[in-house]
């Protein structure tokens, strides 16, 4: 099932555009979901009403968008949405990695236990496991951490540009 959540009338003053579509994995959803917790298919741009946000990625975990855009599109109001697409390809990114150094680092922690002669890994163990692997990647955080904020005020730069230029767009006269 695919919704468009639509801000009430006297919440639309500058939210007229944060309308979005999330796809539901239910009987009745309308995109396929792939096998590994994806889109199968992703829905045309210029085919779609409102951003539409997939399921969660079976690798970053993060949930995909697609964003919609029509012919009318300035060309700040572009370059906010590539701005967007650019941050959210490097965020997924970062995560698949991330998560894929993750698991491998567990696994292997897990295996190395068992290999020892202990079946079962204890919730202390695990929790050491936890703080030694936080501390091993503590700089790539940091680093994440500040990339993320600079790109994030990109974006927020960009979309205060866009949000005055619709504003300037509608106090103008009309001819």
């Amino acid at each position: 099932m695919n919704k468009c959540l639509k801000c009430q009338p006297h919440h639309r003053l500058l939210l007229t555009q944060l309308t979005r579509c999330y796809a539901a994995a239910g009987p009745e959803k309308s995109a396929p979901i792939s096998g590994n917790g994806g889109l199968a298919n992703k829905p045309d741009p210029q085919d779609i009403k409102c951003d539409y946000i997939g399921p969660p990625d079976a690798q970053s975990n993060l949930r995909p968008y697609v964003r919609h855009y029509d012919d009318s599109e300035t060309t700040l109001a572009r370059n906010l949405r590539l701005k967007r697409n650019e941050v959210e390809a490097w965020n997924m990114d970062f995560w698949t990695r991330h998560n894929k150094r993750f698991y491998e680092e567990k696994d292997d922690f897990v295996r190395l236990h068992k290999e020892s002669g202990t079946e079962e890994v204890s919730a202390d163990q695990m929790s050491e496991f936890y703080k030694t692997f936080l501390d091993k990647n503590w700089r790539i955080h940091l680093m994440y951490n500040i990339s993320w904020y600079l790109k994030n005020f990109d974006i927020l730069t960009l979309a205060a540009g866009v949000q005055l230029q619709r504003l300037v767009a509608r106090a103008k006269p009309r001819s």
